[in-house]
């Protein structure tokens, strides 16, 4: 006759039902249970490695890990681009891929909005495009708003370029490929533009857009970048300067400007013995002619700046490498008097226009920068561009607490 606990069941020598014995905790096996493992690991009742970015059991079964109080994410996979690889986004990057196509995307030349937009819609096929337009996107809003999104910011800006030097390493199997190398390129040189930390980085980012531009790039008539070049740029400073028509009739500022150029250029005479080299010598010169011509109108000498951006384009590799060595000082001391005479002439010539151009505060903290990683024997040769630094800082802290009564006009700065 079946035993009352059930016709499966079925007595063990020692007295026990298998099924007693199956529930019994076998000595050594235990462990404490996790409450920090995966959401598949809880859900299938197993222990998790708790692993980062992803658990054991997780990358065995193909599943995406997600932990507690971790923010949803979103795997980003290529649509026919074989080469890209799979990377990971969060839900900020929505805000940042929305305030990239609405607002982030590099303004100057005019009339490429609907380039911008081709290039988001390529970038779900490229990791390095993604991640380029995201943290532009990131940065300008940390630059242009009181949010702060520099760590997300750097994050995509390291993957962008690791990424994109790995993609660099291999030939384009089509001009879309080549359009997203070079449009990375350009939206990694807007970002640096942003980051109150990156001169030497922003010069280098302009040659290697630059060398992407003649070399990855096949035809420029057949990219969808074929409208930017030198002259484009030229011609949108030129439109720019329209909206500002009479900065060179603007009461009391040519008073103000001659001030201002005397300091620039008595600097500049200081800084001339420590020039050697043959692109230092431009800078030098350059400068020097600009400056001259300002003073009969900032506002073709304006013009005059957008081939000086890019100089080093014309250095050859030991050239460069000479320049952007940390310790020639002398071309970090050229290259703050340049950002400090682009300003200058910007805020005499464009008037409201200057949105589209270098933003004033992330030059005052360039320079900033710079002069405080000179050598004690080297910072006399600042004063100029440190003090015009200072002071724009002070007159757009009075400009945002709209203050009256108080005069910022430029100091005379005797060098030498």
């Amino acid at each position: 006759m079946p035993d009352a606990k059930g016709p499966n069941v079925q007595p063990s020598p020692d007295g026990l039902s298998t099924e007693s014995r199956r529930r019994r905790p076998v000595p050594g096996r235990g462990h404490c249970k996790s409450r920090k493992g995966c959401f598949n690991c809880k859900r299938r009742r197993v222990k998790c490695s708790e692993e980062l970015p992803s658990c054991r059991g997780c990358r065995r079964l193909g599943l995406e890990c997600q932990y507690p109080g971790e923010l949803p994410r979103l795997a980003l996979k290529p649509a026919q681009n074989p080469n890209a690889t799979p990377s990971t986004l969060r839900l900020e990057d929505l805000r940042f891929f929305y305030h990239f196509l609405s607002a982030a995307y590099p303004s100057l030349p005019f009339g490429l909005h609907d380039v911008w937009q081709t290039v988001a819609a390529m970038s779900h096929e490229y990791d390095f495009l993604a991640h380029a337009v995201l943290g532009l996107a990131a940065q300008h809003l940390t630059a242009c708003t009181a949010s702060d999104f520099s760590v997300p910011a750097l994050s995509h800006r390291v993957s962008a370029i690791t990424a994109l030097n790995g993609a660099l390493s291999e030939p384009c199997a089509s001009r879309e490929d080549a359009d997203a190398r070079f449009a990375a390129a350009i939206l990694l040189t807007f970002q640096s533009s942003y980051m109150p930390d990156a001169m030497m980085d922003f010069i280098g980012m302009l040659r290697g857009w630059m060398v992407i531009q003649t070399t990855v790039v096949p035809s420029m008539g057949e990219s969808i970048f074929h409208d930017i070049t030198e002259e484009t740029y030229v011609g949108s400073m030129k439109k720019l300067l329209q909206l500002n028509p009479v900065a060179d009739l603007e009461i009391g500022a040519g008073t103000e400007l001659q001030d201002i150029l005397e300091g620039f250029l008595a600097s500049l005479r200081l800084l001339a013995p420590l020039c050697r080299s043959t692109a230092e010598l431009h800078y030098l010169a350059s400068m020097e002619r600009i400056a001259r011509m300002s003073e009969a109108s900032p506002v073709h000498a304006c013009l005059e700046l957008v081939p000086l951006y890019a100089a080093t384009n014309e250095m050859d590799s030991d050239e460069f490498a000479s320049f952007t060595n940390p310790i020639n000082y002398t071309a970090q001391i050229l290259l703050v008097h340049f950002w400090m005479l682009t300003h200058v002439l910007q805020h005499h010539s464009l008037g409201a226009a200057r949105s589209y151009v270098l933003k004033d505060e992330i030059l005052f903290q360039w320079v900033e920068t710079a002069a405080q990683k000179l050598p004690p024997s080297h910072k006399r040769y600042v004063l100029w561009p440190l003090g015009m630094a200072s002071q724009g800082l002070f007159r757009r802290l009075n400009e945002t607490l709209g203050s009256d009564g108080l005069d910022y006009r430029a100091n005379r700065w005797h060098c030498g």
